[in-house]
């Protein structure tokens, strides 16, 4: 499983506007899919689920998925989460 945190790198908690959708790429295509976490896409037949953690917002990988897709996508969903919250934020890879 691969894994990455996306954390603010001016605070500590992302301050999201009630009725946002912060989790999912900006350019990619994707689908919403039901399961646990705070919020569940998928992507190339892989589903990729977000839980609110200490300091931010882990994003797992769960199927096959190239490293380097995987990173190209929470990258993407980096930059959403800065246009939705207007905070800085760094993705962070924590598990390969």
């Amino acid at each position: 499983m691969i894994e990455f945190l996306i954390k603010r790198t001016d605070g500590e908690w992302f301050d999201f506007p009630r009725e946002s959708d912060p989790y999912r790429p900006v350019s990619i295509p994707y689908k919403q899919v039901e399961g646990w976490g705070n919020g569940r896409i998928e992507i190339d037949g892989c589903q990729i689920s977000f839980s609110y953690e200490d300091p931010g917002v882990q994003v797992s990988f769960e199927g096959e998925i190239h490293e380097q897709r995987a990173a190209v996508i929470a990258e993407e969903i980096r930059q959403r989460i800065e246009q939705v919250s207007g905070q800085t934020a760094e993705a962070i890879q924590i598990s390969w």
